[in-house]
C-alpha cells in the first residue's frame, strides 16, 4: 500500500497528483476527514471539486473506498454522487463505491453544532468548513454517536430520532435557528436509503485480502499534516489524524504493508482560517500569488493566507509521515518572481532551529531567510526535466538537499498533463 498526504495547511493539489497516478493504482481509499475535504481534479477541461469520494472515482477500473476513520454526511454523498454521475453517466459509480460499515455518520444536528460554535462567543472560532465534521468526531469519541452499519438495525429510526431530538432541543435552547426538526430527520433518512444502494462492508478485510492478491492500493489523505488534531498546529487544526500512520489505523492495513510515502508540498506555502504561519506575507505580492494561484478555499472560497516556503515545517513535516516522495507543485505560480524567499530557520529566543512546528501563535519567530534567484519562464510547454530553467533546477537541488528526500515529480500547472516525473 502506498500513501499520499500533504505537508504543509492543504490545499498542496493532493487531488490533481492522485487523478495522475490513480491509473496505476487498483484501490484508492480514503482515510480520514469528511466532507470538508476539498480534493480538486480537472476532467475533461472542467474543475470538479470532491469532498468525500475518493480521487480515483473518474478511472472506471477503480474501486474507491471510503474508509473506518471518515466521517460520512450520508446527503452530501448522495449529492456529490449525483452530480459526478451527470458528468460521467457512462459509468457504474455505485458499483465502485466501498463504504466501511464502521465509518462514523454525520447527523443534521452536527452541522448545527458546528455552526454554533463557530459563531457563539462562548467558544473559540476556528475557521471550521461548517460541515459538522467536528461534533461528529466528538461524538465518536464520547461514543455516542451512530455508524453507517447502524442504518441496517431495527432501532436505527428510533436512535436517529432520540439524538437528533435531544441535540435538537439543546441547540434551540441556545438560540441556533434551524429548520423544523421533521425536516431534519425525513431529508436524513432519504439520505441513509440512498446509503444502502452502495457496498457497504468490512473494508479492512476487503482491503487486506486485495493486498495479498497483489493488487496496488493508494492510501489518499485529506487536509494536511499541519492541521493534524494531535501534531498540527493546535487549535487551529482538524478534527481528524492527518498523518500516513493515520492511513494504517483509518483502513485497518498494517504497517508492515506500507511502501511509498508520497509528500505534497507547494512552492510557497497557504492556509485558511486562524492559526500560526511564520512565513505569512501580505499586501501586493500576497494578493498577486493569491490571485495567480488560485488561492481561494475550495469549499468555502475564503481568500487563503500566503507565505513563502517554511522548510522548518517541512522537515517537520516529512519527519512526521516518513516521507519518501515529495511532489512539488505551483513552481509555475513563482515564475515572475525575480528572487524568491525560503525560510531555512526559525529564530527564537536568541537560537536558531531548522525543524519545528512553533507551539503557539504567540511564541516570537522570526524566520531566517535564503534568496534564490526566479526562473522567469513560463512552465506551460516544459514536458521533460532536462528542459527545466535551470534558475528552478537550482531550486530543486537546494530543497532535496534541505529536506534530504527527493523530489520525484514537479506539477508545472493546473491540469493532469501538466506534471513532469523528474525520474525520468
Amino acid at each position: 500500500m502506498d500513501i499520499l498526504i500533504g505537508l504543509q495547511w492543504g490545499d498542496e493539489g493532493k487531488g490533481k497528483f492522485i487523478d495522475l497516478i490513480g491509473r496505476d493504482y487498483d484501490i484508492i481509499a480514503r482515510f480520514n476527514g469528511g466532507a470538508n475535504a476539498g480534493h480538486s481534479i480537472y476532467y475533461q477541461d472542467e474543475k470538479i471539486t470532491l469532498k468525500l469520494l475518493p480521487s480515483g472515482i473518474f478511472s472506471p477500473h477503480i474501486k474507491n473506498i471510503i474508509g473506518t476513520g471518515v466521517v460520512i454526511d450520508p446527503l452530501s454523498l448522495k449529492t456529490e454522487i449525483e452530480e459526478i454521475a451527470q458528468i460521467i453517466p457512462e459509468q457504474d459509480l455505485l458499483n465502485r463505491i466501498l463504504i466501511s460499515q464502521k465509518a462514523h455518520l454525520v447527523l443534521p444536528t452536527h452541522r448545527y453544532w458546528d455552526i454554533y460554535m463557530e459563531e457563539s462567543a462562548l467558544y473559540r472560532t476556528i475557521g471550521t468548513t461548517k460541515n459538522g465534521i467536528a461534533p461528529s468526531y466528538s461524538d465518536k469519541i464520547k461514543r455516542q454517536n451512530l455508524r453507517v452499519e447502524d442504518i441496517y438495525s431495527d432501532n436505527f429510526k428510533d436512535d436517529v430520532y432520540q439524538i437528533l431530538n435531544r441535540q435538537y432541543n439543546e441547540l434551540q435552547h441556545l438560540g441556533q435557528e434551524m429548520p423544523a426538526l421533521e425536516e431534519l430527520y425525513h431529508s436524513f433518512m432519504q439520505g441513509c436509503i440512498f446509503l444502502k444502494k452502495i457496498q457497504i462492508t468490512d473494508t479492512e478485510i476487503f482491503l487486506n485480502k486485495a493486498l495479498r492478491n497483489g493488487q496496488k492500493v493508494l492510501a489518499e489523505g485529506a487536509q494536511a499534516t499541519l492541521l493534524d488534531i494531535d501534531h498540527g498546529s493546535y487549535p487551529y487544526v482538524t478534527s481528524s489524524n492527518t498523518l500516513a500512520s493515520a492511513a494504517c489505523v483509518s483502513l485497518g492495513v498494517s504497517p508492515k504493508l506500507v511502501d511509498k510515502i508520497y509528500g505534497v508540498t507547494k512552492a510557497y506555502c497557504t492556509r485558511v482560517g486562524h492559526g500560526i504561519f511564520p512565513t505569512e506575507i501580505t499586501g501586493q505580492t500576497a494578493n498577486d500569488l493569491r490571485e495567480k494561484g488560485g488561492e481561494f478555499g475550495s469549499n468555502t472560497k475564503r481568500p487563503r493566507r500566503i507565505g513563502w516556503l517554511d522548510l522548518p515545517a517541512l522537515k517537520y513535516a516529512i519527519m512526521l509521515n516518513g516521507v519518501t516522495h515529495l511532489v512539488l507543485t505551483k513552481a509555475d505560480i513563482l515564475n515572475t518572481i525575480t528572487e524568491i524567499p525560503v525560510c531555512t530557520h526559525y529564530e527564537t529566543k536568541g537560537e536558531k532551529i531548522a525543524l519545528a512546528l512553533p507551539a503557539c501563535k504567540d511564541q516570537e519567530i522570526k524566520p531566517v531567510w535564503k534568496y534564490l534567484s526566479g526562473w522567469n519562464t513560463v512552465l506551460t510547454n516544459v514536458s521533460q526535466a532536462k528542459n527545466l530553467p535551470e534558475a528552478l533546477a537550482t531550486f530543486i537541488t537546494f530543497l532535496e538537499a534541505e529536506l534530504e528526500v527527493p523530489i520525484k515529480y514537479l506539477s508545472t500547472g493546473p491540469q493532469r498533463e501538466e506534471l513532469i516525473n523528474l525520474a525520468i
